[in-house]
């Protein structure tokens, strides 16, 4: 039961820093119809400023809000000055442009901080743990999922109840209309941008927290993340963060039980079950798991 708890709990945190990407990848797509391949880079980014915001003399808690916010204004500005520009183009190009964008960012990175790892600081021991139903779990774990937890429903509070949201909201509906309305629509996707980096961010500053160190790599999580997007619909902001915390407990529990079971076969398989997992539903459900078909008037 309690190596049961200790998976879970692992799961979960692996799952919260899933959806933080996730929910980067289906905002963005909500608001302009644009696959930003570059939520990777601005995850490596995120988690690189913390490493520099520390090593300035920040507190940890202060350096973990600078970094947000600073990947989150770099994100507003590749909205502004790459993105916007393309508005009325066909979409796949936009989302090849983000590809460039994204090695770009990597290459600043990698400029800025060279290509060894850096350690990344924690505010408590990296091999902390507490004790829960007879488990011993890393507080690295229990603070993943407390963060993304804060920060996804942070997030729909905000999308929910607010002004911000109001807009955020009609802006993905119609353009258009939303523009008819008095909506300054260019500030929203600004916005929607801003949010998905400060997202990344965080994903990347916790991802990096338990082996304690980051590296120029880092970014290639995303696309571990990605089959949550398509899981839960690319439309459904809500699916996403469902499906990422589903397959982050399936991959663990899949490295736990699954890998030893397959032999030679099993070696590193929980890395493709995320893909299987997303092929399979596909094959049932095409629009994902909350994905809705739409519907077109002839």
């Amino acid at each position: 039961m309690g190596n049961v708890v200790q998976l879970l709990a692992s799961g979960l945190s692996l799952g919260s820093i899933y959806a933080l990407i996730a929910l980067g990848f289906v905002v963005i797509y909500r608001a302009s119809g644009v696959l930003n391949f570059a939520q990777g880079e601005l995850l490596g980014t995120g988690a690189f400023l913390m490493v520099g915001m520390t090593a300035a003399g920040l507190p940890w808690p202060l350096a973990m809000l600078v970094a947000m916010t600073i990947t989150g204004a770099v994100a507003a500005g590749i909205e502004r000055g790459v993105m916007r520009p393309l508005i009325g183009r066909p979409i796949f190009v936009s989302a090849i442009l983000t590809i460039f964008v994204g090695l770009f960012l990597r290459a600043m990175v990698i400029i800025t901080w060279g290509v060894e790892p850096k350690g990344m600081p924690t505010p408590w021991e990296t091999t902390t743990v507490v004790e829960i139903a007879g488990a011993r779990v890393l507080v690295n774990s229990l603070a993943s999922v407390g963060a993304g937890a804060l920060a996804l429903g942070t997030f729909f509070v905000v999308v929910r109840y607010t002004k911000l949201g109001v807009a955020m909201r009609a802006a993905a509906s119609d353009q258009e209309a939303s523009l008819a309305h008095g909506i300054p629509v260019g500030r929203i996707l600004g916005a929607t941008w801003f949010l998905s980096g400060m997202f990344a961010a965080l994903g990347g500053i916790f991802l990096g927290m338990f082996p304690g160190q980051v590296d120029p790599n880092l970014g290639l999580i995303a696309l571990r993340a990605f089959p949550a997007v398509i899981l839960g619909g690319l439309e459904s902001a809500l699916g996403a963060v469902l499906a990422a915390l589903i397959l982050g407990v399936a991959e663990v529990m899949a490295q736990a039980y699954l890998n030893p079971l397959l032999g030679h076969f099993g070696h590193n398989f929980h890395g493709v079950f995320p893909y299987l997992a997303m092929i399979l539903v596909l094959i049932v459900r095409p629009h994902g798991l909350f994905g809705q078909q739409e519907v077109k008037r002839a």
